[in-house]
C-alpha cells in the first residue's frame, strides 16, 4: 500500500508513504500538505528519508513507523485539529517538516519582528524563537509559535521543545531540534476567523481584563523622555506638569534608574531621599505609581551572593555555578523563575516595596527566551533551572508568576504561548522614526499582528518612540498620537508640551476620546475573554474574504471603529479603504458604502475615523467628545 486516508466529518488526511508527504483537505478542498524534502530526519549528522510503513490504522488515527531509524509518526484527527506526533527511542538532532499552502491566500501570525510587515507572507523570516543561533530577534520579545492562514487553516507549534522555522511566503519549515518526541497541530476552520477561535481556545482565553484605569487614561513612563537620568526632584516635576497641563493620565511609571545596582530592589537613596514621600505626593495628584522591574540580578548587587547562595540563579549548563547572563544594564545572574523559593524571595522583594513604599504595581520588563541560553565553544548551551525549563517556557513562566501576583497594572513585553494569562502586552522598543524598521508603521502592523496571534490588550510603545538615535519631530509625534491612542493602553513619556500649545490642544483632543470610550473597551475585553475576538482588529479578520482587506496594514478597526492614520512624513491626505457595510466620515457625517477606496484630506490635527452607521452609541461617544473638545 502506497498511500493511506484518514477523515472525519470536517477534515480529510491523506498520507504517501514514498516520497513521504501529507496533505490535509476540507471536504473536496485541499488546503495543505507537508512536502516531500531533501531529507526528514537528521542523526548523528547525517541525513535521512523517511520511508515508513504502516503500524496502526483506525477511523481517527493512523501511525507509520520507519524501522531502519527508530523514527515513527502517528496523526490524529481531533475536533478541527489534525495532530502530528513524532515519536523515537533516541534522541533526534533534527526532525524536518515543511507545510506549504495549495493555494496563494496569505499567512499571518509569529510576532514581533524586527521588520514588521503585514501579512506575514510579504516576508521571509529564518531563525531560532529559542537561542542566539541565528535570527537573535526571534529569541525575543513576543514570539507566537503561530501561523494561520486567510483560508481557514493554521499550524499551532503548542509545546516547548525546541525548533527553528523558516517561512517562505508559501509556507513553513519547521525544524524540531534535538527531541525524542515532538508533537504539534495543524488548525481547520470554516474560515480564518473561526480557525483562530479554535486555536486560540486550545491555547487557552483570557480570564480577566487590564484595570479600568489603565483602560481609561494613558500611563507616562519616565524612560523615553529622562532615559537613566532621573531622581525624586525630576520625578515630582514631571507628575507636576502634567497636572497642570490637566492631562488625563493614570499612571507615572518609573523606569530604569532607581535602584542602586540591579537586582537590590530598593530605591537608590541618594537619587531618592525619601521614596514613600514622593508617591504619596503623587498619589495626591491623582496618579498611581508603578516602578520597573525585571529578572537579572548583577553581581555588584547586594542580593547577588545571597541568591547565589540559595539556588535562586539559573545555574550554568555544565558546572554548578550560575549562569553569566549579559543583558543590556551589564553581567550577573538571572532568577531562577521555577524554582518556588525563589519565585517567593522575588515576590516578597515586591510586595515589600509595596508596603513599605506604597508602590502600585510594576512594569515587568525582559523575561525573553534568549538569556536561557548561551554559545560555548560554537555550540549552544542552555541554562539549566529548577524546573527544567526550556528557554520559551521560561518566558512563559515569567508570565504566569505575574499574573498569579502582581497583575493589576503589571505590563510584559515578552510571550509565546501565553496568551491565556491576559497581562497586558507592551510592544518592543520603536526608534523615533517613520517605518516598518522598528517606527510608527511597525507600531500598527504588530498591534495587527499580536491581536490575530491572540493577544488583546495590546499597548504599543511609547509616543513618539524611544528617541535613541533620532530625536522625535512635532509631526512625527503627532501623527503617532493618532496612530496608536485608539488602541486599548496608550503610553506617554515625551510630554507634549515639550513641543507647543497646538501639540498639546491635539494631543489631548484624541486622549480625551479614548477616556470617554473606556466602556467601549471593557465591553470588547469581555468578548476577548469570552471568544478571543481582538480589541485592534485587522480588516482581513472583519471579511477574510475580501481581497483588499487582507494586505491592509495601515488601518484597523476597534469594535465598528475604524481607524485610518497618517504614517508617512509629509502627508496630508491619504487613501483609506472602507469594508462591506455603511460607513459615517466622524469629521463631515458623510455616509459611505463599502467596499469602497476614498481620498480624504487628513491635515496635522485630523485623524481620519469612520463609524458603522449601525453602532449609535459608539457614534454619539465620537460627536459629543468632538464637539466638547473642538469648543
Amino acid at each position: 500500500m502506497s498511500s493511506i486516508a484518514i477523515s472525519n466529518a470536517e477534515i480529510s488526511v491523506n498520507i504517501q508513504l514514498y516520497p513521504f508527504s501529507i496533505s490535509i483537505s476540507r471536504g473536496k478542498t485541499r488546503l495543505i500538505e507537508r512536502l516531500s524534502s531533501e531529507y526528514d530526519v537528521e542523526l548523528n549528522g547525517f541525513r535521512r528519508s523517511f520511508h515508513p510503513e504502516i503500524v496502526k490504522r483506525e477511523k481517527n488515527i493512523v501511525k507509520v513507523n520507519d524501522e531502519s531509524i527508530g523514527i515513527s509518526l502517528e496523526l490524529r484527527l481531533l475536533n478541527g485539529f489534525v495532530e502530528i506526533s513524532w515519536r523515537s527511542n533516541r534522541v533526534i538532532d533534527k526532525i524536518v517538516d515543511t507545510w506549504v499552502s495549495c493555494d496563494l491566500r496569505e499567512w499571518y501570525g509569529q510576532g514581533e519582528l524586527r521588520f514588521q510587515v503585514f501579512p506575514l507572507s510579504r516576508h521571509f523570516i529564518s531563525g531560532t524563537p529559542y537561542s542566539l543561533d541565528g535570527n537573535e530577534f526571534l529569541a525575543r520579545r513576543i514570539q507566537a509559535p503561530l501561523w494561520l492562514n486567510r483560508r481557514g487553516y493554521g499550524i499551532l507549534i503548542d509545546n516547548y521543545e525546541l525548533f527553528e522555522i523558516s517561512f517562505f511566503g508559501r509556507g513553513v519549515t519547521i525544524k524540531a531540534l534535538n527531541v525524542k518526541d515532538f508533537t504539534y497541530h495543524i488548525t481547520i476552520g470554516k474560515d480564518l476567523r473561526d480557525c483562530r477561535r479554535r486555536v486560540l481556545k486550545k491555547i487557552g482565553l483570557p480570564q480577566r481584563m487590564p484595570d479600568r484605569r489603565i483602560l481609561a487614561k494613558p500611563i507616562f513612563s519616565t524612560w523615553a523622555y529622562f532615559k537613566k537620568d532621573i531622581n525624586q526632584e525630576k520625578v515630582l516635576e514631571f507628575a507636576k506638569e502634567i497636572k497642570e497641563h490637566e492631562f488625563p493620565c493614570s499612571v507615572i511609571e518609573i523606569d530604569d534608574k532607581w535602584e542602586t545596582a540591579y537586582g537590590d530592589h530598593e530605591f537608590d537613596f541618594d537619587r531618592f531621599p525619601n521614596p514613600k514621600d514622593m508617591i504619596g505626593k503623587i498619589h495626591k495628584m491623582g496618579y498611581l505609581v508603578t516602578l520597573w522591574v525585571h529578572p537579572f540580578i548583577n553581581y555588584d548587587s547586594k542580593n547577588y551572593e545571597y541568591a547565589k547562595s540559595k539556588g535562586y540563579l539559573v545555574l550554568d549548563p555544565e558546572e554548578d555555578i550560575p549562569m553569566e547572563v549579559k543583558w543590556w544594564n551589564g553581567k550577573g545572574g538571572l532568577l531562577d523563575i521555577s524554582n518556588p523559593k525563589a519565585r517567593e524571595w522575588f515576590n516578597n522583594a515586591l510586595i515589600s516595596l509595596k508596603r513599605r513604599y506604597d508602590v502600585d504595581g510594576f512594569k515587568f520588563d525582559a523575561g525573553d527566551a534568549t538569556y536561557l541560553v548561551i554559545r560555548r565553544k560554537g555550540k549552544v548551551r542552555i541554562g539549566r533551572t529548577y524546573g527544567n525549563l526550556k528557554p520559551n517556557q521560561y518566558t512563559d513562566e515569567w508570565i504566569r508568576f505575574i499574573a498569579e501576583n502582581h497583575y493589576d497594572l503589571a505590563e510584559v513585553r515578552v510571550g509565546f504561548l501565553a496568551q491565556r494569562y491576559g497581562v497586558v502586552t507592551r510592544e518592543g522598543d520603536k526608534e523615533s522614526i517613520w517605518g516598518l524598521n522598528g517606527g510608527l508603521y511597525a507600531t500598527i502592523t504588530q498591534a495587527l499582528t499580536l491581536s490575530i496571534t491572540g493577544y488583546p490588550y495590546i499597548m504599543p510603545d511609547m509616543i513618539g518612540g524611544n528617541e535613541y538615535e533620532f530625536k522625535c519631530d512635532k509631526e512625527l509625534f503627532i501623527r503617532w498620537v493618532e496612530a496608536t491612542i485608539l488602541m486599548p493602553i496608550v503610553q506617554y513619556s515625551i510630554p507634549p508640551w515639550r513641543y507647543d500649545d497646538e501639540t498639546v490642544n491635539i494631543s489631548k483632543k484624541y486622549t480625551l476620546l479614548h477616556e470617554n470610550l473606556v466602556d467601549y473597551y471593557i465591553m470588547l475585553a469581555k468578548k476577548a475573554m469570552k471568544e478571543g475576538d481582538p480589541i485592534v482588529t485587522p480588516l482581513v479578520l472583519r471579511d477574510p474574504e475580501d481581497d483588499e482587506g487582507a494586505y491592509i496594514s495601515d488601518e484597523y478597526l476597534v469594535g465598528n471603529l475604524l481607524v485610518a492614520p497618517i504614517v508617512e512624513r509629509g502627508r496630508e491626505e491619504r487613501e483609506v479603504y472602507l469594508p462591506k457595510g455603511v460607513w459615517i466620515d466622524i469629521w463631515s457625517d458623510r455616509e459611505i458604502k463599502g467596499p469602497n477606496k476614498i481620498t480624504v484630506e487628513a491635515p496635522l490635527d485630523k485623524l481620519p475615523l469612520y463609524v458603522e452607521v449601525h453602532a449609535k452609541m459608539l457614534l454619539n461617544i465620537l460627536r459629543r467628545t468632538l464637539a466638547e473638545v473642538e469648543r
